[in-house]
């Protein structure tokens, strides 16, 4: 069993599947040879694992894991798959409290609100838009920004992995009286009509992550966002990828149409942010790890257990971590971008 490219974006794994599967995982180590992931930084190679894989593994493992305690004592569930960043001191105040666990990821979501011409298209139209999410995860930033940020607003969020998509009409949806809807489908090819929305979301979503080019996966995500926004409506896009991806992928943008109108780099601010939240990252990996019957296997099992909690670290760049050194070195950076579809 590799639980790095053998899981299914289409399934949502209970919890006993997930202890079989990870039981499997430990049983069969002896038989595949060198790990994957390093156990001291969690670094993988890109053709070691898939994202459909990993994601349908990590979205399964929140749900499964329900409500856990913080490093403080808080009760939270685990719904945001987001790095984030702090709070720039130039912004408004922000939307999350300081002891919120997962304050940061709610950050990543507030901020694209921050700009000056997206709040002005926003006033304009009374703050009746319509916004789409492609690559949502859980649905956790969506429901952030319907609640604390655009209360007018509605939402679409789209997402490939079902386990995800689960969580946000579980958890999410019946609370906002049919603002947001929940999506699954891959977002090169999206169910959305042309032209219907004013701004197109893309938050820490795994694509534009070769170091130096962009795919032409990258471009076809591109080209759904701007097939579906409004002309004048804008792409607010935020991610950590390697440095020397964003040139390529801003050519993309702009060869699509694109005008290119702000950019800030907040790499520092990211890495600020998993800093603030080791305490807390430690606390989640290790209820995570407990909970897995396959990792008490003598021997076999300490050994994996190594290797997960170094790639759930890496995952969440967590400080030691080979992702989080990628920021604090400036192999990757951390922007914010709009992009402007031209009326």
């Amino acid at each position: 069993m590799d639980i790095l490219t053998g899981l299914n974006e289409k399934a949502d794994y209970s919890s006993k599947q997930l202890q079989a599967i990870m039981a499997a995982w430990v049983i069969t180590s002896p038989f595949v040879g060198e790990p994957k992931m390093s156990v001291e930084n969690g670094d993988i190679d890109e053709e070691d694992y898939s994202k459909q894989s990993i994601y349908s593994l990590l979205y399964s493992i929140y749900r499964s894991m329900g409500v856990v305690k913080s490093d403080k004592g808080i009760s939270y569930e685990q719904v945001f798959n987001t790095w984030g960043y702090d709070w720039p001191e130039d912004w408004d105040k922000g939307t999350a409290e300081d002891d919120d666990p997962q304050r940061f990821g709610k950050n990543a979501y507030a901020g694209h609100f921050q700009w000056p011409l997206v709040k002005d298209y926003v006033s304009e139209r009374d703050g009746k838009v319509h916004v789409v999410e492609m690559g949502c995860g859980t649905g956790a930033g969506a429901h952030h920004i319907c609640k604390n940020v655009l209360p007018k607003c509605t939402f679409e969020c789209v997402d490939m992995q079902q386990a995800a998509i689960h969580t946000c009409d579980r958890k999410f949806v019946p609370e906002l009286g049919g603002r947001l809807k929940a999506t699954r489908a891959d977002c090169t090819e999206l169910p959305i009509d042309d032209a219907s929305t004013d701004f197109v979301i893309v938050n820490e979503t795994h694509v534009t992550e070769i170091p130096g080019q962009a795919t032409d996966e990258d471009r076809r995500f591109f080209g759904s966002a701007f097939r579906i926004l409004k002309p004048g409506g804008y792409l607010l896009w935020a991610n950590a990828i390697p440095d020397n991806t964003w040139e390529p992928c801003f050519e993309v943008i702009k060869d699509l149409g694109f005008e290119l109108t702000e950019v800030r780099d907040v790499t520092q601010l990211a890495v600020d942010a998993r800093d603030i939240d080791a305490d807390r990252v430690n606390a989640y990996v290790q209820q995570c790890l407990d909970k897995f019957y396959g990792f008490r296997i003598p021997l076999l099992g300490r050994k994996k257990r190594l290797e997960a909690e170094a790639g759930l670290k890496n995952f969440i760049r967590h400080p030691g971590s080979n992702l989080y050194e990628n920021m604090t070195n400036g192999t990757d950076t951390y922007k914010l971008v709009i992009a402007h579809k031209p009326a």
